[in-house]
Order: C-alpha cells, then sequence, then structure tokens
C-alpha cells in the first residue's frame, strides 16, 4: 500500500513537472506577446445643447426636448501616448438602431479635438430615455463609450416646453428652511 502511494505521488510529481515545463513555453509566449501589445483605447463621450438653441452654449445636458438639436461629443484617446486617435473610425449609434458617423474638428475656444455629430430631436419622437453609445473602430477593433445606466443620468427626451414649465414649478415652490 505504502509502495503504491509512493509510486502516485512520484508520478504525480512528474506529470506536474512537465505540465510546469509547458507551460514555461507558454510564459515565454506571453512575454513576447506583451512586447508587442495593442494599445489601450479609451472613448470619452458626452451630449451638449446645440448652438442652434436660444441661449444655449455647449452646455452638458442630458435632457433634451422634441425639436431641440443635440450634439453628440467624444474623444478616442491612446492611453499609452495621452493623445487623441486622429484617424479612429467613430459611429454614435442611438438605441432606436439609427446610426452616424462622428468627425473630428476642433472645438471652443481652446480647439480641443472631438468626435462630433448633431441629431435633431423629431417632433413626434417617444418621450423617455434614450439609450445611446459611441463606437470607435481603430486599427480594426471596436471601442465603445455608454453612458452611466442611471435613470437620471441617461439622456432624455422630452415634450416640448417641458424644460420651462419645470423652470416655473421650481422658482414657484415655496424654498425649504435649509435653502433659505
Amino acid at each position: 500500500m505504502l509502495k503504491r502511494k509512493g509510486q502516485l505521488f512520484a508520478s504525480a510529481l512528474l506529470a506536474a513537472a512537465i505540465l510546469a515545463g509547458c507551460s514555461g513555453d507558454n510564459a515565454a509566449d506571453k512575454s513576447e506577446e506583451t512586447k508587442t501589445e495593442e494599445p489601450v483605447i479609451v472613448v470619452l463621450g458626452d451630449t451638449v445643447n446645440s448652438h442652434l438653441q436660444k441661449d444655449a452654449v455647449c452646455v452638458v445636458d442630458s435632457r433634451f426636448e422634441r425639436g431641440h438639436t443635440i450634439v453628440f461629443r467624444a474623444n478616442v484617446i491612446d492611453q499609452k501616448t495621452e493623445k487623441t486617435v486622429e484617424d479612429a473610425k467613430v459611429k454614435l449609434v442611438l438605441g432606436t438602431g439609427e446610426e452616424m458617423d462622428m468627425k473630428l474638428g476642433p472645438h471652443g475656444e481652446e480647439g480641443t479635438l472631438l468626435y462630433t455629430v448633431s441629431w435633431t430631436v423629431p417632433d413626434d419622437f417617444p418621450t423617455g430615455t434614450l439609450d445611446y453609445q459611441i463606437v470607435a473602430e481603430v486599427d480594426g477593433k471596436e471601442y465603445a463609450y455608454e453612458p452611466f445606466n442611471v435613470g437620471v443620468s441617461k439622456l432624455t427626451i422630452l415634450e416640448a416646453g417641458a424644460e420651462a414649465k419645470l423652470a416655473a414649478q421650481a422658482q414657484a415652490a415655496p424654498q425649504s428652511e435649509e435653502a433659505q
């Protein structure tokens, strides 16, 4: 019985040594792979009011009324160089399935390079949240940005005039003692 346990133990050690030898080759392959690692790409995005709205100056927003124009903005960054990837193929994908190509250009007084596309909410578009994704293709690989999946953070479509009604209600509401 003892002799058998010794043989099993020796067999197990031999098998472990063989596996270790095999995995050593894989480790060498993996170290080679890390030398030729793909770039780490990050896609950032947001939505802003279009300059086509009265008194709107590229203000970050997630609530838009029917008829308003939304500007979707994105930056595609190579984390190794910390620079914008200027040759990415970037598109906006709405939750409706509609896709729009985004164009790279300078924005703001600083001339920040951003990919953008605008979309006007149709007058008959359903109210409520609208999911979207920004997808960037870099060297044949896709990277995506999606906003937080939190109700108050999601892109929300409102009826025309809803913002003015909400603002009027907020002003008419009595102030609490904490706010005074």
